[in-house]
């Protein structure tokens, strides 16, 4: 998974630290990437993210006056939490995994063709992270499967730019993030209604992807985690608005489901064991 551009200012935060060598940094990574004990992927997320239980929510992490690649450990968001975890998945299975190799992964998963190139350059939207990283053969989108077809436009970007201030003024990011949404908009979008989960819980493994589908118009999703079994009861891990921290939630994934009105479902994506597709 490597990347060609090579002058990316990459900004990596750890609790308690304010500068690092780059053999401090790898070792930091080496500790939350080696003598994993779980067989799968999806397994090793969950082992990862427990690692990580407690960690601030942190907000807008990805915002920047200057586009960049930005990596926190320090707190995440719902989507920086998820993503890292794969990350950091991926790394562990690099010779001597370090620093450089957690940058190469995120940057991957995280810019269409792991290229660095403004703003727009960035995936936005959960659902265009699921198809290029099934496309790369990351993860293979399980929804289709378990869920039914939902058709909707998506364009809450665009049509709210006043949330965005990369460009709430600015014409000409603005009419990229449109021509990158209608690109989106062709891809057929499936969801697992809340009220059909019973039917297909047990299709569901310990650190599949989930994304809650969203009720607004225009918009793919809310919130991600990682499902997560607790003896028969499905719940999940992620990094919580409501509890401000990364937790395992208490509540089973079906009442969370039914408690936010302006989730709609789920999407379910599985992480490949080789990068070739299941």
């Amino acid at each position: 998974m490597k990347t060609t551009n090579t002058f990316v200012l990459f900004l990596c935060l750890f609790i308690g630290k304010t500068a690092f060598s780059q053999s401090s940094d790898d070792k930091l990574i080496r500790d939350f990437t080696t003598n994993l004990t779980s067989e799968t992927r999806g397994d090793k997320m969950i082992e990862i993210g427990k690692k990580f239980l407690g960690r601030p929510y942190i907000g807008s992490t990805l915002e920047a006056p200057k586009e960049a690649l930005i990596c926190r450990l320090d707190g995440f968001d719902c989507y920086t939490f998820v993503e890292t975890m794969l990350a950091m998945v991926l790394t562990s299975e690099y010779d001597d995994a370090g620093l450089d190799n957690l940058k190469e992964e995120i940057q991957y998963l995280r810019y269409r063709d792991g290229e660095i190139d403004g703003y727009a350059s960035r995936v936005h939207y959960f659902f265009e992270w699921a198809k290029l990283a099934e496309k790369n053969g990351v993860v293979t989108d399980l929804t289709p499967e378990l869920g039914e077809a939902a058709p909707k436009p998506i364009n809450f970007m665009s049509t709210h730019r006043q949330y965005y201030p990369a460009f709430k003024t600015n014409d000409a990011i603005w009419n990229q993030i449109k021509s990158m949404e209608k690109v989106v908009s062709r891809y057929e979008f499936h969801e697992i209604k809340k009220e059909n989960l019973a039917d297909v819980a047990e299709g569901i493994q310990n650190g599949d992807i989930i994304a809650f589908t969203s009720t607004l118009g225009g918009l793919d999703v809310n919130h991600e985690g990682l499902a997560y079994w607790k003896g028969d009861q499905l719940h999940f891990m992620h990094a919580s608005t409501e509890e401000k921290k990364v937790v395992i939630s208490d509540e089973t994934l079906q009442a969370y489901l039914n408690r936010i009105k302006k989730h709609s479902g789920l999407m379910v994506l599985r992480v490949n064991e080789d990068n070739s597709g299941l």
